[in-house]
C-alpha cells in the first residue's frame, strides 16, 4: 500500500515550491493566475493542443505574460520535471517539497498522469500535494442521449489487477449530468452491487440536472446504495469512499467510475493507488460532434491537502 495521506482540505494561503496547472479553452484553467492566487516559485502549465477556440489564445498570451513554463501536455517531460525538482529539495530542509495542482480543467486522463507520477517518483523526503478545483457556472447541458463511445480504463496505470478474478464486481459510479451514461456504463460492466455517489453544494440548477439524468439509475437502486456528498468538502468524500472500499476488496472487485466534479474523480485516483493494483478506475465518455463549451470559474474554490510519504503513514 502506497503511503497516499490525507492531511485536510487544504488552503491557498502557502507558499509553494511548484505549481501545476493547465492551458486549454476553458477561461477557467487561466482563473488563479489573473486573480494573482498562485504563490509559486516555479509555474507550469501543461498544454493541450494550441487552438484558436473560446479562451485558448487569451489564456496562452496571459500565462506567457506572467512568466509561467508551458509544456505540452504529452511531452512526456513531466516525470522527469517532478523527479528533478523533488530532488534538487534540501533534504534538510524545514518542510515538504509543496506542490500546488489546478485540476479545473485537466482532462482525466491528464489527472490520472499526475496522480501517478507523484506517487512513484522516487524523493528521500514526502512531498505535500494541495489540489485545487474550481466548480464551474452552471451551463445547461444537452439532454440528449449520447451513445458511449469511449470505455476503458481511465489510462493503462489504473486498469488493475486481481488475484481473485472469480469475485464479484462492485461498481461505485460518481454521477454528472451526462444523460443516463452512468447506466449505460453499469450495463456494459454488468457489476453484481453498485453504489453511486452524488454531487450536491455546487449550484442547485446543477442538482436538479444531475437527479433528472439520472433518474432512471437512481430508480433501480436501494436508497442505502445512494450516497450524497458535498462538493466542497472533499476530505470527507475520500474518508467515505475508501472506507467503502477498504470493506469491498475483502469480498469484491471495486470499480471506480468518476462521472461529475473532478474533484471526486481526483479522489478515486487517490485511493486507486493507495490500494493498487486492485482498484480499477473507469472512463467512459458519450460521442458528441459538437465542441465542449467554455467554462468559467464560479468563485468558489475546493482544495484538498495530502501528502505523499516516504512510508506509508502510520495507523495509531
Amino acid at each position: 500500500m502506497l503511503g497516499i495521506e490525507i492531511i485536510g482540505d487544504g488552503s491557498l494561503g502557502d507558499r509553494f515550491d511548484l505549481f501545476i496547472g493547465t492551458l486549454g479553452y476553458e477561461t477557467r484553467s487561466s482563473h488563479l493566475a489573473r486573480h494573482d492566487l498562485i504563490n509559486a516559485k516555479r509555474k507550469i502549465a501543461l498544454a493541450f493542443p494550441e487552438e484558436d477556440y473560446a479562451a485558448y489564445l487569451s489564456n496562452r498570451d496571459f500565462l506567457n505574460s506572467t512568466h509561467f513554463e508551458i509544456l505540452p501536455k504529452d511531452s512526456g517531460t513531466l516525470p522527469q520535471l517532478l523527479a528533478t525538482a523533488i530532488e534538487n529539495h534540501p533534504a534538510d530542509a524545514e518542510r515538504d517539497f509543496s506542490i500546488l495542482v489546478d485540476i479545473s480543467s485537466m482532462s482525466r486522463p491528464m489527472l490520472a498522469d499526475i496522480v501517478f507520477e507523484l506517487s512513484k517518483v522516487e524523493r528521500a523526503l514526502s512531498v505535500t500535494v494541495t489540489f485545487v478545483y474550481l466548480p464551474a457556472e452552471f451551463v445547461k447541458e444537452n439532454a440528449e442521449h449520447a451513445p458511449v463511445a469511449v470505455t476503458e480504463p481511465v489510462t493503462s496505470d489504473y486498469a488493475g489487477w486481481t488475484a481473485t478474478p472469480e469475485r464479484p464486481i462492485t461498481a461505485l459510479v460518481g454521477l454528472g449530468y451526462e444523460h443516463d451514461l452512468a447506466l449505460g456504463t453499469i450495463e456494459y460492466l454488468e457489476p453484481t452491487n453498485v453504489w453511486v455517489f452524488v454531487p450536491r453544494g455546487e449550484d442547485r440548477r446543477y442538482d436538479d440536472a444531475v437527479n433528472q439524468a439520472n433518474r432512471n439509475l437512481k430508480e433501480m437502486l436501494r436508497d442505502e446504495r445512494v450516497m450524497n456528498y458535498q462538493v466542497d468538502a472533499p476530505a470527507r468524500v475520500h474518508a467515505i469512499l475508501e472506507n467503502l472500499v477498504f470493506g469491498l476488496l475483502q469480498s469484491s472487485r471495486p470499480v471506480l467510475v468518476p462521472f461529475g466534479p473532478k474533484i471526486f474523480c481526483l479522489c478515486c485516483l487517490l485511493i486507486a493507488r493507495t490500494y493498487e493494483p486492485e482498484i480499477t478506475v473507469w472512463r467512459v465518455s458519450g460521442e458528441t460532434f459538437a465542441k465542449p463549451g467554455d467554462r468559467k470559474a464560479s468563485g468558489k474554490i475546493v482544495t484538498l491537502q495530502t501528502r505523499f510519504a516516504r512510508h506509508p503513514p502510520i495507523t495509531q
